[in-house]
């Protein structure tokens, strides 16, 4: 009697273990939607304060979500189904849900509150860029300028040098973009851009390149920006073996 029963209970596992796997079935659905969205993003180590790092902190977002290739969630491009009953609406919740609470885990308290409010991703990425961007901003502006001036590479590696001036640049582009009606006008203004940054670069360079520098300035046409560091890391390394031997 015990072996019949045991029987039985076993076909009926088997049934309902198939009926979990049939297509169209709610088990199944749950297990895709779930197994789908076991997504791990590493936290944002720049925690947004306010105008004052919101570009650091946007840029570092942005390349952890790009990581798992969700970046879409915040850029408002990847937007939610229609139908809120479908597998795919359900999808595209958990993913938003956690890419909303990894967002708001990046913000200090303080900044956090004044979005937690919001239902999307999306929503929360636009009203941060609205309240900090500082697009505009002209005391934000002609504080980088500030920086970008008083800035030399003093006893720091050239590439370190380089990745300090290249971050205000950037964030100089961001803040005060050039907008110019012909694309023929952009580029001679974006050639002239890069020539003030190519002498900017040289001028903070320590005194070990005098050589380099002048040999660079005197040449019949300014190089690019890129010949020019490349050209000063290879002295770089020149000066180096120079000190082993």
């Amino acid at each position: 009697m015990e072996g019949e029963m045991s029987q039985v209970l076993n076909k009926l596992a088997d049934l309902l273990a198939a009926r979990a796997e049939a297509p169209g079935s709610g088990t199944r659905e749950v297990s895709q939607v779930e197994v789908n969205h076991k997504l791990e993003l590493m936290p944002n180590e720049v925690k947004l304060e306010g105008v004052g790092n919101y570009l650091s902190w946007s840029r570092r977002g942005l390349r952890i979500l790009r990581t798992k290739d969700i970046e879409g969630y915040v850029l408002g491009k990847d937007k939610a189904p229609e139908d809120e009953e479908s597998v795919k609406w359900r999808k595209w919740s958990a993913t938003d849900s956690l890419v909303l609470t990894w967002l708001l885990n990046s913000l200090t308290p303080s900044v956090a509150a004044s979005v937690e409010a919001l239902s999307t991703a999306a929503e929360v990425w636009k009203a941060l860029e609205e309240m900090y961007s500082g697009k505009g901003n002209i005391m934000l502006i002609s504080q980088i300028e500030d920086k970008v001036h008083d800035l030399v590479q003093g006893n720091k590696p050239v590439m370190t040098y380089v990745g300090e001036l290249k971050q205000l640049w950037a964030d100089l582009d961001h803040l005060n973009p050039l907008k110019l009606e012909h694309v023929e006008c952009v580029a001679t203004a974006n050639k002239w851009i890069e020539g003030k940054r190519v002498l900017k670069f040289l001028k903070g360079l320590h005194p070990a390149f005098e050589g380099r520098k002048a040999t660079l300035l005197h040449q019949t046409t300014l190089p690019s920006l890129q010949e020019a560091i490349a050209a000063v890391a290879q002295e770089e390394s020149r000066l180096r073996e120079n000190i082993k031997e």
